[in-house]
């Protein structure tokens, strides 16, 4: 199966958002995405509900995870559990390292703020799979970096494969297990 996670820039809204209204303006752009992934997978998504616990519930059989963050937002829709995640990468607090991995998974890849990055949105793709919040980031773990694109994840004995993309200091990271991903990526008109 291919997956098309589609990376689509925010659209500055006409005033200045805050709080609630600023996360639904996101929320908005990033159904938007979804839609496009929706076609490029040739499926029709119905509305979109959450379960008690904010997790998405499938539409007819198709599953959908979305991210977003004040630039860009990220979207995927597939036949089985999906999970995606995007993040800005830009140096945070240095206590954040031992938050999202052990000195085991540090030895896998040298310690940077893109390995930081590259870990912790492979963790919160399959976290979002796994239907579990942040609290799950430890028991998650990196098992192997085979290259700059993929990242191996196991959690309590299940096993995830990650595919990631770089755009414009954000990092993007999907499910890929055993599915062909190509990425779409839209521009501002």
């Amino acid at each position: 199966m291919t997956l098309f996670p589609v990376v689509m820039p925010v659209i500055e809204a006409k005033h200045k958002p805050s709080g609630k209204e600023k996360v639904d303006h996101l929320s908005w752009i990033a159904r938007e995405a979804l839609k496009v992934s929706a076609e490029r997978s040739r499926v029709r998504l119905g509305g979109l509900l959450k379960d008690e616990k904010g997790v998405p519930c499938p539409v007819a059989g198709i599953y959908w995870s979305l991210s977003h963050k004040p630039k860009y937002v990220a979207a995927v829709v597939s036949k089985n559990k999906v999970g995606i995640d995007i993040e800005e990468m830009k140096p945070r607090a240095e206590s954040l390292f031992a938050r999202v991995a052990s000195d085991e998974e540090w030895e896998l890849k040298e310690r940077s703020w893109d390995t930081f990055f590259r870990y912790w949105t492979a963790k919160e793709a399959i976290l979002k799979v796994i239907e579990i919040g942040i609290g799950g980031l430890k028991i998650c773990r990196i098992t192997s970096v085979p290259d700059e694109n993929h990242i191996t994840l196991d959690y309590k004995g299940q096993f995830f494969l990650v595919e990631q993309l770089r755009y414009k200091n954000h990092i993007v990271s999907v499910l890929k297990d055993d599915n062909q991903i190509e990425w779409v990526v839209l521009s501002k008109s």
